[in-house]
């Protein structure tokens, strides 16, 4: 029964504080300006976000709960790993290169099979 007569009196006090406030113009155009920066803001805010949902803002930037996109992202890097296991290391004892798809000097072959 307290706590509700506290919570009356609270509700009280915050309406006739306000009431004194807004009673002059010039605190009222203040409350009016600072309402409408807070619109202004909170409607640009939610614009940015209606933007960053867009295909073309996702682009590099991906969410971890958007499954879809974390596989595509796996196998992307599963593709190259495969692709320099097949061209660089299968490729590279059996080629004249260094394994970093450059191709040896010729001196430097040379050395090599004289010091095997």
């Amino acid at each position: 029964m307290g706590r509700k007569r506290s919570n009356n009196l609270l509700l009280a006090t915050m309406a006739v504080g306000a009431y004194a406030y807004f009673s002059k113009k010039e605190n009222r155009d203040k409350a009016q300006v600072a309402f409408n920066n807070m619109k202004t803001k909170v409607e640009s805010f939610i614009n940015t976000q209606k933007m960053n949902r867009d295909s073309d803002t996702k682009v590099g930037h991906s969410d971890p709960y958007d499954l879809q996109d974390n596989k595509m992202v796996s196998e992307g890097a599963q593709t190259s790993v495969h692709y320099y296991n097949q061209e660089v290391e299968d490729k590279g004892a059996s080629e004249d290169t260094d394994g970093l798809y450059h191709k040896k000097e010729q001196s430097e072959l040379e050395k090599e099979s004289s010091n095997q």
